[in-house]
């Protein structure tokens, strides 16, 4: 159980990170713009799968962090990629906003704050 927080940690440190870099640095944002497209007012969770090919490789390199200093057992890292999906298309998904409020979606409308999950946005001053 350890080992899949730790990759959570992991992928949600470097998805801030890079997300930040997707939105500030001018190459990358042309990259990222496609995943804004949609109106946050009808966003759902498919939307979270809109986007350049580059940029999701790009933001779940944080994954593979904790490989360097934990052992891999495979089922913990499909476990972890499992709960990030969910979580991701919930943080996708106006419907869904009751069970993890409405922080991404606020993104979507005011595209410099909320680059990540709530802690990690608190924590570096970028909440809404």
């Amino acid at each position: 159980m350890l080992n899949i927080i730790i990759y959570i940690f992991s992928y949600d440190i470097w998805f801030y990170i890079s997300h930040v870099l997707l939105h500030k640095i001018h190459f990358l944002r042309t990259i990222h713009k496609n995943h804004h497209l949609t109106n946050y007012k009808t966003i759902v969770f498919t939307d979270a799968y809109i986007g350049h090919y580059l940029e999701y490789p790009f933001q779940s390199i944080g994954i593979f962090f904790p490989l360097y200093f934990i052992n891999f057992y495979y089922y913990e890292f499909i476990t972890v990629i499992f709960l990030l999906n969910i979580r991701t298309m919930i943080h996708h998904d106006h419907r869904l906003s009751f069970l993890h409020h409405d922080h991404h979606i606020l993104h979507h409308k005011y595209p410099n704050y909320n680059f990540g999950e709530y802690w990690i946005d608190y924590f570096f001053g970028t909440n809404y």
